[in-house]
């Protein structure tokens, strides 16, 4: 106990006074700082919780949207197969009565150049050693392509539907 009462009034009193003030101060300042760190945390804690709730929402929206084009998708697909099923069936029919009909190989090049998106151009002069292809067998790749085309259309039908509707949520 002497120690402590020398301490406050022997020579070194002032500088004890303003340790303990300083120490006092610095207790202040630790408590302040811890609570406005716990107000903070909170308040973030508050905000993230907040946005997850947001984020299910529209993720439950999302899903709702992505459901329903999956769904028109289905059916609009089932259609098309049917339709290509049907076709396919009466070209089969066509190939079994007409196995001799044969295009000429003009078509054969104008076809293939429409297929690929070029120009027929002059170089082409139909000659016997270009082989004209038979109408049956020529209708059933026409056929296939066409519905590999309409599956491909509806593909991005559905896609343009979605990316609408996803839009539309937000």
């Amino acid at each position: 106990m002497g120690f402590i009462t020398n301490l406050f009034t022997g020579p070194y009193a002032m500088l004890a006074k303003w340790g303990i003030i300083a120490l006092l101060l610095a207790a202040a300042l630790t408590t302040a700082w811890v609570k406005g760190n716990e107000h903070g945390t909170a308040k973030l804690d508050a905000y993230i919780g907040k946005q997850a709730i947001e984020s299910v929402a529209l993720i439950v929206k999302q899903g709702k949207a992505t459901v329903k084009v999956v769904n028109r998708y289905i059916q609009v697909a089932g259609a098309t197969q049917v339709v290509t099923e049907t076709v396919e069936k009466e070209v089969i029919k066509y190939a079994e009565t007409n196995t001799s009909n044969c295009l000429d190989p003009a078509w054969r090049v104008l076809h293939d150049s429409a297929a690929l998106n070029t120009l027929p151009g002059d170089r082409f002069k139909p000659d016997e050693t270009v082989r004209a292809p038979e109408a049956a067998a020529t209708i059933k790749t026409v056929t296939e392509n066409y519905g590999a085309c309409n599956r491909t259309a509806d593909r991005l039908d559905a896609l343009q539907e979605w990316v609408r509707a996803q839009q539309a949520v937000r």
